[in-house]
């Protein structure tokens, strides 16, 4: 589908663009928003490839048993419609006085009590600064259901706070770490209010960890250090419509955990799969071969969910939210989103654009990627996660262009399964790590590894003007993701521009740069809000980013002691050593350049990626930066290696052999 585009009819294009939107639209209405759970994200998923892979089904009699099967599970849910639970979350402070405030006293007194008895060494600063209505922290999950204090439920059954996913846990401002607690070790303490609706009265709820409820008009303090239950008698409800109950969560070695049983619910979950389960049957055509692709690609996230839970000692992420590590960027990017889409649930599209700087000090791309996914699906990075599970198809389309079937599966599992091609990136957990961990590695890797693939012509092909565009976009998506490709990207774009002037296709240069002209959206930004003409940002040449500027260089051609082996273990970092293999990677790379016989294309992408390489004799090569390089070259490479390279090992072992058996 990638590149047809150039093939098809405009209405052809129309009818399929309005069918893909229609079956993307019947699985969010399967489930509702937000789109926080894996029965969604691998439904979105299965959409996703379908649509990618050109194979959405346009059997008008599938269309309509799949519109039968939504308009009853909807109006199953209208008739079975209960009212949502009312939840306020927030890291609790005692200085928090407009949080205080509206609190019950006895609450207030015994939170301040059970907070100083932690002795904990870090701060529990207060969210709230200025006077507010709503002194709960807001959750991204209320984008579409507003809410009286955080969030709205339909149903109350969570293990642990992450499991809860609070988002107000990924605040910045909440950023402690040390020896002691590592980057994941801080366990700030947490106050809920849950706004019970009757419809539950005469259900039973069981807790572990602190609640009081509130009985003849005084708060009662219920503790349990294991799971017990109590029945929710309708008594406690008296003449209200909802029963408050509050919560603590101060203490990990007493984590809060609620269950209030509601088999209403679980039967409209189940029907919501089962409904999209028989619509993605009905109007798709995945084979084995493209399911398997989804399964693994799935499986990969959660075995680095696993890994980070059990090896790294992170909060699980199962739920889908990330405890992002302390003191990392993917804290800062994932707070900053949080606060944008907060304003533009407030309809402030302007404090939205701004992205909480008025100049980028870290690269923009994640804060607006979080920006724009988490009101679809809340506090949770399974919007993030299928721009990453995406990848599978590009890998697949890219080994296809080189090897026969068998050869194909053959890297497939090296790409999920066994990690030999991994120093290069050839490795989906990656994708994985870095964007379960917050960074931009993982999606700049897929965007520009994608483009790549659309550009990526021979002798007989000319590029298309979707092919151009899209690529260029995805290009300016990766840069303000990862800087580092900056250079790969400009001298590829320039070398590309140039070949089309040269085989006289200069009309082609209109959607070439249209699609790369949004980069300029950050300067632009930086403009307006701050006043200054800064292209990116203003960090590129901090000592922090630049760990081997141009002053060791000097130093080292002047015989400054130190200077020169600092030089070479910064190289080592992204060329190491010890590993002869990226050696032979760079050597694919010069033979593709200087070989007479090399197509004009693969030289333009080869010294571009040559350049890519050089960035890293200046700024650090540890492998959330220099994968996507690295993995573009290995890529690029497989031609030279299959038909230049191992046939002349085999040739050489030939010889030898000959030579030792004539002896």
């Amino acid at each position: 589908m990638l590149t047809n585009f150039g093939k098809i009819t405009n209405n052809d294009f129309l009818k399929k663009s309005f069918l893909n939107i229609t079956l993307l639209l019947f699985i969010i209405l399967c489930f509702g928003f937000p789109l926080a759970n894996w029965e969604s994200f691998i439904s979105i998923l299965i959409a996703l490839y379908a649509i990618f892979l050109n194979k959405v089904n346009h059997n008008k009699l599938n269309w309509l048993y799949s519109i039968i099967v939504l308009f009853s599970l909807l109006i199953i849910k209208y008739f079975t419609f209960q009212p949502n639970i009312e939840v306020g979350e927030q890291i609790y402070s005692p200085n928090d006085q407009y949080l205080n405030n509206i609190l019950p006293n006895k609450i207030v007194s015994e939170a301040g009590t059970e907070w100083k008895l932690l002795n904990q060494p870090f701060q529990s600063h207060p969210e709230n600064k200025e006077p507010t209505n709503n002194p709960w922290a807001y959750s991204a999950d209320s984008f579409f259901h507003k809410s009286s204090m955080s969030k709205r439920i339909k149903s109350l059954n969570f293990k642990n706070r992450y499991d809860f996913r609070v988002g107000v846990l990924n605040n910045a401002k909440y950023n402690y770490f040390a020896k002691d607690h590592g980057s994941y070790g801080a366990y700030y303490p947490l106050i809920f209010s849950f706004l019970i609706p009757n419809n539950f009265s005469s259900s039973e709820i069981c807790w572990k960890g602190i609640i009081y409820i509130e009985e003849n008009n005084t708060w009662q303090k219920y503790k349990n250090n294991k799971k017990k239950c109590i029945k929710l008698s309708g008594h406690l409800w008296k003449e209200k419509d909802k029963l408050n109950i509050y919560a603590l969560d101060f203490d990990k070695n007493l984590s809060l955990s609620i269950n209030i049983e509601d088999n209403t619910y679980k039967l409209i979950s189940l029907l919501s799969i089962l409904s999209a389960i028989i619509i993605l049957l009905l109007t798709t055509k995945l084979n084995k071969e493209e399911y398997i692709l989804i399964i693994l690609s799935v499986i990969s996230i959660l075995l680095y969910m696993i890994d980070q839970n059990y090896r790294e000692g992170s909060p699980p992420s199962f739920a889908g939210l990330p405890y992002m590590g302390r003191g990392n960027d993917g804290l800062t990017h994932y707070s900053y989103a949080r606060e944008m889409v907060e304003a533009l649930s407030n309809f402030n599209i302007s404090e939205w654009l701004r992205g909480n700087e008025n100049i980028f000090y870290m690269m923009p791309g994640m804060r607006y990627l979080y920006g724009i996914t988490m009101p679809f699906f809340g506090e949770s990075i399974f919007g993030i996660l299928l721009i990453i599970s995406l990848t599978p198809i590009i890998i697949l389309k890219f080994l296809k262009k080189l090897f026969t079937k068998n050869i194909c599966y053959f890297f497939l599992a090296c790409f999920f399964i066994l990690p030999i091609f991994e120093s290069f990136g050839f490795y989906q957990i990656y994708f994985a790590k870095y964007s379960i961990e917050g960074f931009g590695a993982g999606i700049a890797m897929t965007a520009i590894l994608t483009s790549f693939y659309l550009l990526w012509i021979n002798k007989q092909e000319t590029y298309s003007t979707y092919q151009l565009f899209y690529s260029t976009i995805l290009f300016a998506l990766a840069i303000s993701l990862r800087p580092n490709f900056l250079p790969t990207i400009l001298i590829l774009l320039s070398g590309i521009s140039l070949y089309l002037i040269y085989t006289k296709q200069s009309i082609k240069l209109l959607p070439f740069s249209l699609g790369f002209s949004p980069i300029l959206l950050i300067g632009l930004h930086n403009y307006i809000y701050g006043q200054s003409f800064i292209p990116l940002t203003n960090s590129a040449t901090i000592d922090n980013n630049m760990r081997n500027g141009p002053e060791i260089w000097n130093n080292c051609i002047q015989s400054i002691p130190g200077s020169c082996q600092q030089i070479l273990h910064h190289i080592n970092i992204w060329v190491s050593f010890t590993e002869p293999w990226y050696l032979i990677i760079l050597a694919c790379l010069l033979y593709i350049i200087f070989n007479n016989k090399s197509f004009i294309i693969d030289r333009i992408i080869s010294v571009s990626l040559i350049s890519g390489h050089l960035v890293f004799l200046f700024y650090e090569g540890v492998a959330r930066y220099s994968h996507g390089i690295w993995l573009l070259s290995f890529i690029i490479s497989l031609p030279v290696l299959k038909n230049n390279f191992i046939p002349y090992i085999i040739f050489k072992f030939k010889k030898y052999k000959m030579k030792n058996e004539s002896i």
